[in-house]
């Protein structure tokens, strides 16, 4: 039970925080693109650059990371423009997020 209230209050955390920044002065597809980065990036922080406790680690990965990134996100925006945007929109979320992730990753994994 303590596990799943840790990963709720970083799932409360992570979506509030993704609102706020949706609500920012950004335009609508790129305050999405930037909170799935922000997420992506503190998940890889955290599995690859620190030593967290498994509750530190349950808190930030599934629990803020996953209420900050959603692929539902992605998926809408590409449902209402089904046009050459919406496809770079999408493999550009996959390739910076990878790259992001990349850059993070110890040298045992490169």
């Amino acid at each position: 039970m303590k596990k799943l209230l840790i990963v709720a209050a970083g799932g409360i955390a992570g979506s509030l925080s993704r609102y706020l920044i949706s609500e920012s002065l950004l335009s609508y597809p790129i305050s999405i693109f930037i909170a799935n980065l922000f997420g992506v990036a503190i998940a890889g922080f955290i599995a690859f650059c620190l030593k967290p406790t498994e509750l530190s680690k349950l808190f930030w990965i599934p629990g803020f990371a996953g209420g900050m990134t959603t692929f539902s996100s992605v998926a809408v925006i590409h449902a209402e423009r089904s046009d050459i945007l919406a496809i770079a929109y999408f493999f550009g979320t996959v390739a910076a997020s990878l790259l992001i992730l990349y850059a993070l990753a110890p040298k045992v994994v490169r």
